[in-house]
Parts: structure tokens; sequence; C-alpha cells
């Protein structure tokens, strides 16, 4: 009995100096020797001017801090890192749960020089665009010899927020196959439908920018097809001089319905521009939204502009069974724009667009202009390749084949019986042509 009494007080020992020595490590303890100062680090995330990590308040004008993950918030769950910048060496690195005394504050014990800090909710640094935000923090300091430095670190928002809305008005006036395709100039692209209203999304900053684009399409109720760029500045700063994007930034862009008449329909925009940091909101100026070409076709002169896209393989419809492993006839679109292809826009309706998620694609999409993981659904259905998308994104293709096979023959596989459209729209950023493709599906004899 005595014996096995010491074999416990043995294990209790050694797993004790193990979690000593495990989180002297995560501590960077063993470097500090004699000239051993302390940091004591105080971390906050903050939105909208308010400290969320520990906000129980409404914040962001009605949206509370459960709008946001608690990995994204609550910054125990932050990683954080100290680095020597004399030599570049890291001293500690960990989550800030692990690296938190037993009074819970970070403490770390430091040898005497000159240090960086860094906190953050995830790796975020090189996504492009993400719905989730990337809050960091960072901080440069100094450690003497025996003296206790502390340092405050607020995480913010490290990207740009956009967000998209639409007025009453406007959904009177248009369809709901509305899109907004926004980008901030720097290849992080993301496409907002029906389906993500209200949802806000994180756009890697741009260096040196100081504007974000949008491409509207919408529907009026009459069936007139608008499409319309935008660019959206921010404002000068007080000095009048140019204000960059920053981290921080907040866009809240609505649509309305601006002005009609019998031959056409306009679409209005207002953008609200919140610094986060802060937690002030600003209008942006009528001035800073300039708008490239006609926002509709035929407005103004009651004449819909000479089209100059011209489309093989469409209007078409199809007629399969259900079960069937092939359309007969199937013939791709070609289609030819001697001014480039500058939007390809695809909205399916019917049957078949309840069973999108068979195929992980939304409703509505613009095959010129698609974030990574729908390029990836869209180049695997072999709709366009990689080379191709390239092309088509940049505007350039004038000569452009839409493979049909991939996406269509997988109709009958789902759907049991009825009809489903596919409406091709093209735009060359002056004219606009579309056409459906149409698949009827039969059910099998005996159903």
């Amino acid at each position: 009995m005595k014996k096995y009494k010491s074999l416990i007080w043995l294990l209790g020992l050694i797993v004790s100096l193990s979690s000593c020595e495990m989180r002297d490590e995560l501590l960077g303890k063993g470097g500090a020797g004699e000239n051993a100062g302390t940091l004591e680090l105080d971390l906050t995330s903050i939105y909208n001017g308010v400290t969320i990590s520990r906000a129980g308040e409404t914040v962001d004008g009605g949206t509370t801090t459960g709008s946001f993950n608690e990995e994204d918030v609550n910054v125990d769950n932050y990683t954080l890192v100290v680095t020597n910048t004399e030599t570049q060496e890291e001293v500690a690195k960990g989550k800030v749960s692990e690296l938190k005394n037993e009074s819970g504050k970070v403490v770390l014990p430091l040898g005497e020089g000159s240090y960086a800090v860094t906190a953050y909710n995830y790796e975020g640094e090189n996504v492009t665009v993400s719905g989730r935000p990337y809050f960091k923090g960072e901080q440069t300091f100094s450690v003497k010899k025996g003296i206790a430095t502390s340092v405050d670190l607020p995480c913010k928002l490290a990207c740009i927020e956009v967000s998209v809305g639409l007025t009453a008005s406007f959904e009177e006036s248009f369809k709901d196959d509305y899109s907004v395709i926004v980008d901030n100039g720097d290849g992080a692209t993301q496409i907002f439908d029906k389906n993500s209203l209200g949802k806000k999304y994180y756009f890697q900053v741009p260096e040196h920018q100081n504007s974000l684009n949008a491409s509207i399409k919408a529907t009026s109720v009459a069936g007139n097809f608008i499409e319309l760029k935008v660019t959206i500045q921010k404002p000068a700063d007080a000095e009048g001089g140019e204000s960059y994007l920053e981290g921080g930034d907040s866009f809240n862009i609505q649509l309305t319905e601006e002005g009609s008449t019998d031959s056409y329909i306009s679409i209005g925009i207002t953008v609200d521009l919140t610094f986060t940091e802060v937690g002030e909101t600003i209008e942006i100026p009528v001035d800073n939204i300039i708008y490239e070409g006609p926002d509709t076709p035929g407005e103004g002169g009651g004449e819909e502009p000479e089209a100059s896209i011209t489309f093989e393989g469409l209007p078409a419809t199809y007629t399969c069974t259900n079960g069937d492993s092939e359309i007969a006839g199937l013939q791709d679109v070609h289609i030819l724009a001697p001014n480039g292809i500058k939007n390809l826009n695809v909205t399916i309706s019917g049957e078949i667009a309840g069973l999108l998620g068979v195929v992980s694609l939304p409703e509505t999409f613009d095959i010129c202009n698609m974030d990574d993981g729908l390029k990836e659904k869209i180049e695997g259905l072999g709709l366009v390749t990689e080379e191709e998308y390239i092309q088509l994104h940049a505007g350039t293709c004038t000569d452009f084949t839409f493979k049909l096979g991939g996406l269509l023959v997988l109709i009958p596989g789902v759907v049991a019986s009825g009809s489903s459209t596919f409406n091709l729209a093209v735009s060359d950023g002056v004219n606009t042509k579309d056409g459906d493709i149409t698949v009827i599906v039969n059910p099998k004899e005996g159903e």
C-alpha cells in the first residue's frame, strides 16, 4: 500500500512538471533570463465602437453580438503571437485561453527588448471574401528589466464589411431574380441575391484603392431586364485628400425603384458607410456613386439599341423522361459578342430550382463573376474551363460556347416530372440579350 501511494505521488509530480514545461513553452519562458520584464496584456474585440467581447447590449442599430459566432467575439478563442522585432523570433504563441494565468490575465515574462504582439480570431489574412468576419489587433511595445509593461490590444475588423438591402418600392417593382455582384477591384467578388439579403460578407482590403464596384441585374415585373454598373467611392477625408478603403469600413447598399415611365424603369442606389471601429455612420454623397453605361435598354429614346449579341441554340426546348441518362438533341449554346461578354447571368426556375442543393448551385449566378467556391462547382460541371473563365471575368471573351451537357443531363435524374427553365442573359456592357432553355421531364410509364 505504501509503495502504491508513493507511485501515485511520483506520477502526480511528473504530470505537474510536464504541465509546467508545456505551459512554459507556450508562454515563451526560459528565454527571459536575468533581464526579464513582463508583458501584461488586455485584449478586447471592438465593433461599432462597442467592446463586443464584453457587451451584452444591442449594438449595430439592432444587430446584437449574437450576429457573430462566439469564436469570433470571445477573445479567449483568439490566437496570440508575440514576436521579438529585433530578431524576428516568435517568443510566445497560443490561444489566449491557454496563455492566461490563474487570475485570468495574460502575463508573459519577456527579456528586455522590442516586441510586437498580434491577436486574431482566425487565419484570415489571405482570404479574399468570406461570410466570417476577420478580427485582428497589432501593437508594438518595449520591455525593460524588472518592469511590467501594460499593453491594451483592441482587435477590430481587418476586412471590409458589405451588405445589400432592398426598399419596399424595389420589391414591388422588380422580380426576385435580381443579383448584385460586388467586387473590391482586387480579385474579391461576391454575389448577393434573394438568399443573401441582410447577410454580411467580408472582403479583403485592397491596397491604395478608394472604391468598390457593383454590377446590378434585375427584371421588372413588366419583364424588362435591367443592368447597372456602379462605382462606390469612399468620400475624401476631412482635409479633402483621397481616402482609401480600410479594415473596419462597412458598406450597406440599398436598392430602390427610382422613377419609371411606360417604356422603362430605373434603379436607384443609396449607400451608408459605417466606420466600425468608432461606430460612426455617414451616407455616401450622390457624387461618389458613379453610374456606368445605360441602366436599361432603350432609356431616353424608346427604341432598344441594335443588338450586337447573337445566339445559336437559344431559345430551345428539350423533352425527356424521368430516369433518362441523356437528353436527345441537346445542343450547346454558341454566343458571339463582338464587344466582349461582360456578364452571363444564369437564372434557374421551375421544378429543378427546388433541387439545386443536389449540385450546390444558387438559383441565379453570373458565369463572368464567381467566387472561388461557385467557380469550382461550375468548372466541375464542365460549363466553363479555367482559361475561359479568365477571359469571361476580364470581359474580353467574344466567342463562347456554353456547354450544357454536364448540367442539363442531371435534370431527368432528379426531377420526376415537370418543366425546368434556364434563362441566359448576356451583356456586353451596352447591349443585353437573353433567351430560355426549357427542359420538360415526362414521368416514367405507369407512374
